[in-house]
């Protein structure tokens, strides 16, 4: 990443196409994984419109492109089925397509960010649905 005082930007080259093909490579496996499908294919009511809207969040982070609008932390406390457990299972399944994807090196940053990302959301399900008294996770 480069140091800015406004914004950080990975250091790495994706499109939008390839961005657009692996969420659809990505969620075909999601919805029909033994551990994510059951919890996700009865969230999604539409899944065209899913992998549009996480197409736009990857080229918001990425690219930087406008059009993403959402809250995923809002989204996924919400559902009470998407567990803290499921962060590992759904990161190794997004490393592996994209390293089916994409070009290596293009691979091994985007699935960091991911990793990154996922580590975010997982201890944000955990810290606000903790017991009121229980301590903090912090790693």
């Amino acid at each position: 990443m480069k140091d800015s005082p406004h914004k950080q930007t990975w250091l790495f080259e994706v499109t939008a196409e390839e961005i657009a093909q692996l969420v659809s490579c990505f969620y075909a496996r999601v919805r029909a994984d033994a551990v994510l499908g059951p919890v996700f294919n009865p969230a999604i009511g539409d899944w065209p419109a899913h992998e549009a809207k996480i197409a736009a969040f990857w080229r918001g982070a990425i690219l930087r492109e406008p059009g993403y609008d959402g809250n995923p932390m809002q989204i996924h406390l919400a559902n009470p089925e998407i567990r803290p457990e499921h962060f590992p299972v759904w990161l190794a399944l997004f490393r592996e397509t994209a390293e089916q994807e994409l070009r290596p090196e293009t691979a091994r940053a985007f699935a960091a960010l991911a990793d990154r990302i996922g580590k975010g959301l997982s201890y944000g399900l955990e810290n606000f649905r903790r017991e009121t008294d229980a301590p903090p996770v912090l790693t």
